[in-house]
């Protein structure tokens, strides 16, 4: 009952009201938990198999090596008819344990909700990051279609749009599109920084711009999260890094060559089916993070109020919405002081408001 799970948890007592959930970790969390509106009822850790007994559908939003550790336990104590999912960022090393383990009548199902990756308490569950957002479904081998279609249908309810995969494409392309980029930005950084003085990083840091700090930004994560990912993924990586080689070797020879530009527009091809947005702010942006009811006027009520009390927004954007619910909207400023002062008078307000620190520390 994490970050994640707590999200999960108030997505599904939003959508699917007639369930009943049971949280299952430690007494402190259970209750943060259950304050929140994310569960139930609570069953501690160490009763596992008590919390297990009467579930129709088991989700484990546990990082990867606890997953794997929980796989056996919760195998034996689920029901027949029991579906469990996960939401690990890997996926082959899990359903191979699936294989060894769920023999029975249960069913399991891996699932991966593509969302950042933010480290956050309990308090700060957003049930809506899930809304818009794709999520991935690795049905385990002889699964029912009935059993996938009733995890499908859950997971629409919550906003997410589904993908089927194998576990071997979705490591593959997954390593690919986000695992390798990690080795890259370590991989640029020493590139960049390592051969300077104190004098030069200081003129190398003043240059970084939001290009640079978009590749960057997910070395703030803690080592061990993409330890764990990047070991549980390392062949379709090192795989997706040695091709990597092969083409940027292949790419600079063709530099100030007629070909180049073929090349350059080919790239551009595979990327027609990528949604991208683009801004042009020159400089940094203060965020602020609102969540509010999708109500008639709601947006304009906010921004009038703000604007009419002196604030100079630079930027509004709905980052998150469920349709006819609520929604998390983000409203920019041109400095820190003018953020952090209209992040008091909206909370005066009776709004609640986050800033951009409290609401993503570091990303996915």
């Amino acid at each position: 009952m994490g970050y994640l799970g707590s999200s999960l948890g108030l997505a599904l007592k939003k959508n699917v009201p007639e369930s009943v959930i049971t949280g299952i970790d430690k007494g402190s969390q259970l209750i943060r938990a259950e304050n929140v509106g994310a569960i139930d009822n609570g069953c501690i850790y160490t009763e596992l198999e008590t919390g297990l007994m009467d579930a129709s559908l088991v989700f484990m939003t546990t990082p990867i090596n606890t997953t794997l550790e929980l796989i056996p336990k919760i195998a034996c104590g689920v029901g027949e008819n029991t579906i469990v999912s996960d939401t690990a960022f890997t996926k082959r090393q899990i359903m191979d344990a699936v294989e060894k383990n769920f023999t029975g009548k249960a069913v399991f199902i891996g699932g991966h909700p593509i969302v950042e990756f933010q480290k956050g308490e309990i308090e700060e569950a957003d049930p809506y990051i899930f809304s818009g957002k794709n999520y991935a479904l690795i049905p385990q081998e002889g699964c029912t279609p009935d059993a996938v279609k009733l995890l499908a249908d859950l997971v629409e309810k919550i906003g997410s749009h589904v993908v089927l995969s194998t576990p071997e494409e979705h490591d593959e392309l997954f390593g690919g599109i986000n695992h390798m980029l990690q080795l890259i930005a370590m991989a640029h950084v020493r590139t960049v920084f390592s051969p300077l003085d104190e004098q030069k990083r200081m003129i190398a840091s003043a240059l970084c711009e939001d290009r640079f700090k978009s590749l960057i930004q997910e070395l703030f994560t803690p080592y061990y999260v993409w330890d764990e990912i990047l070991s549980s993924n390392r062949d379709p990586v090192m795989e997706q890094i040695e091709r990597f080689i092969h083409e940027l070797q292949r790419i600079v020879k063709l530099i100030a060559t007629k070909e180049f530009a073929g090349e350059y527009e080919k790239v551009q091809q595979f990327l027609s089916d990528i949604t991208m947005e683009k801004k042009g702010f020159r400089g940094e942006l203060f965020h602020l993070y609102i969540t509010m009811r999708d109500e008639p006027g709601s947006i304009a009520k906010l921004v009038s109020l703000l604007a009419g009390s002196g604030y100079d927004i630079r930027d509004i954007e709905l980052v998150k919405i469920k349709e006819g619910e609520a929604g998390t909207v983000r409203i920019s400023f041109g400095t820190q002081n003018t953020a952090s002062k209209a992040g008091r008078f909206l909370v005066k307000s009776g709004y609640s408001c986050r800033t951009q620190f409290e609401y993503r520390d570091f990303y996915y």
